[in-house]
């Protein structure tokens, strides 16, 4: 992120959801090492963050001690790709005697929401009742039809 101003002009960096002063000037004040402040000398101020972290989406603020004070606002997004959490979710492959019920289970993160599809194994969607919500699919009697699915 980055502002202008005069070289004489002192510089805040703020985070605004947090309320929390991040820099002033050429100093880091939270005690956050991923965070540093930088300029070129002229009037380009620069906020860097290294290895960004879901923690750090928020509008950030940078804010000049001229008189009226300036400010200028920015939002950081950061979107997290897509993972499926194997310790939470079913097995990759499942036996069960014919005639009887099973429960599958699919749970994944991710920023946005990972949106989450059942496929046979033929490749086949499998068709559901979008009126719950949740990861989990209750195939009935192992014919191939879902009596419940949660998305």
């Amino acid at each position: 992120m980055e502002t202008k101003a005069q070289a004489s002009d002192e510089v805040a960096w703020v985070h605004v959801g947090r309320q929390m002063l991040l820099t002033i000037h050429k100093h880091v004040v939270v005690k956050i090492p991923r965070f540093s402040v930088s300029h070129d000398n002229q009037k380009t101020w620069l906020l860097h963050i290294n290895g960004v972290q879901q923690d750090d989406r928020g509008y950030y603020m940078c804010q000049v001690n001229t008189n009226p004070m300036m400010s200028q606002v920015g939002f950081l997004q950061v979107v997290v790709p897509p993972n499926i959490l194997d310790s939470l979710s079913t097995e990759s492959t499942v036996a069960v005697r014919e005639n009887q019920n099973i429960t599958l289970t699919c749970k994944a993160d991710g920023y946005p929401t990972p949106k989450l599809m059942w496929k046979r194994e033929d490749g086949q969607g499998i068709s559901i009742n979008r009126h719950k919500k949740g990861q989990s699919i209750l195939v009935n009697k192992l014919t191939g039809q879902p009596r419940e699915l949660e998305v």
